[in-house]
Protein backbone atom coordinates (compact mmCIF):
# COMPACT_ATOMS: atom_id res chain seq x y z
CA UNK A 1 0.00 0.00 0.00
CA UNK A 2 2.55 2.09 0.89
CA UNK A 3 4.12 1.60 -2.80
CA UNK A 4 0.90 2.89 -4.55
CA UNK A 5 1.52 6.32 -2.42
CA UNK A 6 5.17 6.76 -3.45
CA UNK A 7 4.35 6.16 -7.04
CA UNK A 8 1.79 8.82 -6.95
CA UNK A 9 3.47 11.40 -5.61
CA UNK A 10 6.55 10.60 -7.93
CA UNK A 11 4.11 10.70 -11.10
CA UNK A 12 2.73 14.20 -8.85
CA UNK A 13 6.33 15.24 -9.01
CA UNK A 14 7.21 14.34 -12.68
CA UNK A 15 4.03 16.54 -14.28
CA UNK A 16 4.73 19.31 -12.41
CA UNK A 17 8.59 19.47 -13.42
CA UNK A 18 6.76 19.88 -17.25
CA UNK A 19 4.06 22.22 -16.62
CA UNK A 20 4.09 26.23 -15.95
CA UNK A 21 3.59 27.58 -12.78
CA UNK A 22 0.16 28.24 -10.99
CA UNK A 23 1.32 31.50 -9.99
CA UNK A 24 2.81 35.06 -11.76
CA UNK A 25 6.39 35.98 -11.23
CA UNK A 26 5.55 39.37 -9.38
CA UNK A 27 7.48 41.19 -9.37
CA UNK A 28 9.33 39.79 -12.88
CA UNK A 29 5.88 40.21 -14.28
CA UNK A 30 3.23 43.30 -13.82
CA UNK A 31 0.57 42.09 -12.14
CA UNK A 32 -2.82 41.79 -14.03
CA UNK A 33 -5.81 42.72 -12.57
CA UNK A 34 -9.14 41.47 -13.10
CA UNK A 35 -11.95 43.57 -14.60
CA UNK A 36 -14.12 43.55 -12.24
CA UNK A 37 -11.80 44.31 -9.39
CA UNK A 38 -12.71 46.82 -7.06
CA UNK A 39 -9.41 48.29 -5.79
CA UNK A 40 -9.43 51.33 -2.97
CA UNK A 41 -10.60 55.14 -2.51
CA UNK A 42 -8.52 57.38 -4.45
CA UNK A 43 -9.40 61.55 -3.71
CA UNK A 44 -8.60 64.08 -5.59
CA UNK A 45 -8.41 66.08 -2.13
CA UNK A 46 -8.17 69.92 -4.00
CA UNK A 47 -11.84 69.06 -5.49
CA UNK A 48 -12.92 67.89 -2.03
CA UNK A 49 -15.47 70.04 -0.40
CA UNK A 50 -14.93 68.38 3.15
CA UNK A 51 -18.76 68.01 3.39
CA UNK A 52 -18.71 64.41 4.88
CA UNK A 53 -21.55 62.66 3.19
CA UNK A 54 -19.00 60.03 1.78
CA UNK A 55 -18.16 59.31 6.02
CA UNK A 56 -21.57 59.04 6.71
CA UNK A 57 -22.34 56.50 3.27
CA UNK A 58 -19.27 54.71 4.71
CA UNK A 59 -20.70 51.19 5.88
CA UNK A 60 -17.54 50.00 8.17
CA UNK A 61 -16.88 53.80 9.10
CA UNK A 62 -12.98 53.70 7.65
CA UNK A 63 -13.39 57.62 6.46
CA UNK A 64 -13.59 60.57 9.02
CA UNK A 65 -13.76 64.30 7.44
CA UNK A 66 -12.86 67.13 9.92
CA UNK A 67 -14.53 70.62 8.05
CA UNK A 68 -12.54 72.69 10.50
CA UNK A 69 -9.00 71.75 9.66
CA UNK A 70 -9.62 70.49 6.03
CA UNK A 71 -9.20 66.79 6.54
CA UNK A 72 -10.14 63.67 4.80
CA UNK A 73 -8.85 60.59 6.51
CA UNK A 74 -9.38 56.74 5.54
CA UNK A 75 -8.24 53.61 7.49
CA UNK A 76 -7.29 51.61 4.98
CA UNK A 77 -7.34 48.30 6.67
CA UNK A 78 -10.88 48.96 8.13
CA UNK A 79 -12.32 49.97 4.34
CA UNK A 80 -14.14 47.24 2.50
CA UNK A 81 -13.68 48.63 -0.84
CA UNK A 82 -17.56 48.64 -1.49
CA UNK A 83 -17.15 52.15 -3.35
CA UNK A 84 -20.30 53.63 -1.57
CA UNK A 85 -18.17 56.78 -1.06
CA UNK A 86 -17.99 57.37 -4.34
CA UNK A 87 -21.25 56.93 -5.10
CA UNK A 88 -22.11 59.33 -2.18
CA UNK A 89 -19.50 62.42 -3.29
CA UNK A 90 -21.20 65.29 -4.91
CA UNK A 91 -18.21 66.84 -6.58
CA UNK A 92 -17.13 63.60 -7.83
CA UNK A 93 -13.71 63.57 -5.82
CA UNK A 94 -13.68 59.92 -4.84
CA UNK A 95 -12.45 57.56 -7.39
CA UNK A 96 -11.99 53.30 -7.03
CA UNK A 97 -8.49 52.52 -8.49
CA UNK A 98 -7.02 49.04 -9.17
CA UNK A 99 -4.86 47.99 -6.87
CA UNK A 100 -4.16 45.94 -3.60
CA UNK A 101 -3.79 47.95 -0.11
CA UNK A 102 0.12 46.90 0.56
CA UNK A 103 0.70 44.72 3.58
CA UNK A 104 1.73 46.45 6.83
CA UNK A 105 2.39 45.10 10.30
CA UNK A 106 0.45 48.51 11.96
CA UNK A 107 -3.02 49.89 11.40
CA UNK A 108 -2.14 52.99 10.02
CA UNK A 109 -4.54 55.67 8.49
CA UNK A 110 -3.76 58.02 5.39
CA UNK A 111 -4.53 61.94 6.17
CA UNK A 112 -5.20 64.20 3.67
CA UNK A 113 -5.10 67.54 3.75
CA UNK A 114 -6.88 70.32 1.64
CA UNK A 115 -5.01 72.62 -0.07
CA UNK A 116 -5.26 76.60 0.50
CA UNK A 117 -7.95 77.86 -1.83
CA UNK A 118 -6.67 80.51 -3.96
CA UNK A 119 -8.81 83.66 -4.23
CA UNK A 120 -10.47 84.44 -7.58
CA UNK A 121 -10.96 87.62 -9.02
CA UNK A 122 -14.64 87.41 -10.61
CA UNK A 123 -14.11 87.38 -14.29
CA UNK A 124 -17.81 89.19 -14.65
CA UNK A 125 -19.02 86.35 -17.12
CA UNK A 126 -20.78 84.00 -14.49
CA UNK A 127 -18.56 81.82 -14.18
CA UNK A 128 -17.79 81.62 -10.74
CA UNK A 129 -21.45 80.55 -10.20
CA UNK A 130 -21.03 77.23 -11.36
CA UNK A 131 -17.75 76.69 -9.45
CA UNK A 132 -19.47 76.45 -6.25
CA UNK A 133 -20.45 78.60 -3.19
CA UNK A 134 -23.73 79.29 -1.40
CA UNK A 135 -26.93 78.47 -2.72
CA UNK A 136 -29.30 81.58 -3.27
CA UNK A 137 -33.08 81.27 -4.28
CA UNK A 138 -34.77 82.66 -6.81
CA UNK A 139 -38.36 83.71 -5.18
CA UNK A 140 -39.80 84.23 -8.68
CA UNK A 141 -39.11 80.47 -9.60
CA UNK A 142 -39.50 79.27 -6.59
CA UNK A 143 -42.68 76.92 -6.01
CA UNK A 144 -41.76 76.16 -2.46
CA UNK A 145 -42.05 72.48 -3.31
CA UNK A 146 -39.32 71.29 -0.47
CA UNK A 147 -37.58 68.81 -2.50
CA UNK A 148 -34.20 71.04 -1.72
CA UNK A 149 -35.02 70.90 1.71
CA UNK A 150 -35.30 67.03 1.73
CA UNK A 151 -32.59 66.51 -0.17
CA UNK A 152 -30.02 68.71 1.76
CA UNK A 153 -27.77 66.32 3.63
CA UNK A 154 -26.92 69.12 6.27
CA UNK A 155 -30.49 69.84 6.94
CA UNK A 156 -28.95 73.27 6.43
CA UNK A 157 -32.08 74.44 4.22
CA UNK A 158 -36.06 75.16 5.83
CA UNK A 159 -39.01 75.55 3.50
CA UNK A 160 -42.49 76.38 5.05
CA UNK A 161 -44.83 76.26 2.01
CA UNK A 162 -47.65 78.03 3.82
CA UNK A 163 -45.77 81.16 4.72
CA UNK A 164 -43.99 80.83 1.44
CA UNK A 165 -40.35 81.21 3.16
CA UNK A 166 -36.90 79.75 2.09
CA UNK A 167 -34.03 80.13 4.78
CA UNK A 168 -30.45 78.81 4.85
CA UNK A 169 -28.25 77.85 7.95
CA UNK A 170 -25.08 79.00 6.37
CA UNK A 171 -23.09 77.56 9.44
CA UNK A 172 -24.68 73.90 8.48
CA UNK A 173 -24.27 74.74 4.18
CA UNK A 174 -21.13 72.12 2.96
CA UNK A 175 -21.69 74.10 -0.42
CA UNK A 176 -22.28 70.75 -2.34
CA UNK A 177 -24.83 71.65 -4.44
CA UNK A 178 -27.29 68.87 -4.14
CA UNK A 179 -29.83 71.33 -3.34
CA UNK A 180 -29.59 73.19 -6.74
CA UNK A 181 -29.85 69.68 -8.70
CA UNK A 182 -32.42 68.78 -6.74
CA UNK A 183 -34.74 71.71 -7.82
CA UNK A 184 -37.46 71.26 -10.29
CA UNK A 185 -37.82 74.34 -11.60
CA UNK A 186 -33.97 76.17 -11.30
CA UNK A 187 -34.45 78.61 -8.89
CA UNK A 188 -31.79 77.77 -6.64
CA UNK A 189 -27.89 78.83 -8.14
CA UNK A 190 -24.54 78.29 -6.36
CA UNK A 191 -22.60 81.78 -5.68
CA UNK A 192 -19.56 82.37 -3.98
Amino acid sequence: MEKTKYFTFAGRILKNLFKKPATTQYPFEPVDYPDRMRGHVEIKMEDCITCGLCARACPSLAIQVDRKSGTWTISRFDCVQCGSCVIACPKKCLTMEKGYTEPDILKKSETFTKPPEEKKEPSGDGAGAAAGGKPVMDAEKCVYCTLCAKKCPQEAIQVDRKEKVWKLDEEKCVECGICAGACPKKAIELKG
